[in-house]
């Protein structure tokens, strides 16, 4: 209810519960991989549903089903349970130690549709997390740095800084495929 009192207008309260009627399942899912228990599974998802009420705008309804907005969630909901699991353990988890579910695999594989879009995911997807999820909330999704940065939780500078690296690796990664060709 409280979340509901968030939003505003009716068609961004009808896009948000079409949403969470879609994804709630595939998002508790991704939640307990990482936290491994229940409470803290459901806490999550209400964590990343307040965040996704942050960024609602930028879905339009007919994009909903769509496997780029499940890609989105997955991505929200994963980062905010290591997050959440980090402050509650006061230690660092690192990407590598959370298991791979079949929520969890490349949503963006499932639509795309030509062969240099394919490539440029594929190298998206060998890069370190950290670059890989500024990548696809940038650029994938069309997110702000600010929107990012309260997604990841960590500072605008941050998100920038990374973006910048992560192109010059991504830029690398892809002269090296056109040499190969």
């Amino acid at each position: 209810m409280i979340l509901l009192s968030m939003i505003d207008g009716e068609a961004e309260l009808s896009k948000f519960r079409h949403i969470y009627e879609r994804y709630k399942n595939m998002m508790y899912l991704v939640a307990f991989n990482v936290a491994k228990n229940q409470h803290d599974a459901e806490d999550i998802v209400q964590l990343s549903l307040i965040k996704l009420i942050d960024i609602l705008y930028r879905i339009d309804e007919n994009e909903v089903e769509t496997p780029r907005c499940k890609n989105l969630l997955i991505t929200i909901t994963k980062n905010t349970a290591i997050d959440h699991i980090r402050k509650a353990n006061h230690t660092p988890i690192p990407f590598e130690t959370v298991e791979k579910t079949e929520a969890g695999r490349s949503a963006e594989d499932l639509y795309i549709e030509t062969e240099d879009y394919k490539t440029v995911i594929q190298l998206i997807n060998e890069l370190d997390d950290k670059y890989k999820e500024i990548l696809r909330l940038r650029i994938l999704h069309h997110l702000t740095s600010k929107e990012t940065a309260k997604i990841l939780n960590i500072t605008e500078y941050n998100v920038n800084t990374r973006l910048s690296r992560a192109k010059k690796v991504l830029a690398e990664k892809l002269k090296g495929c056109k040499n190969h060709e």
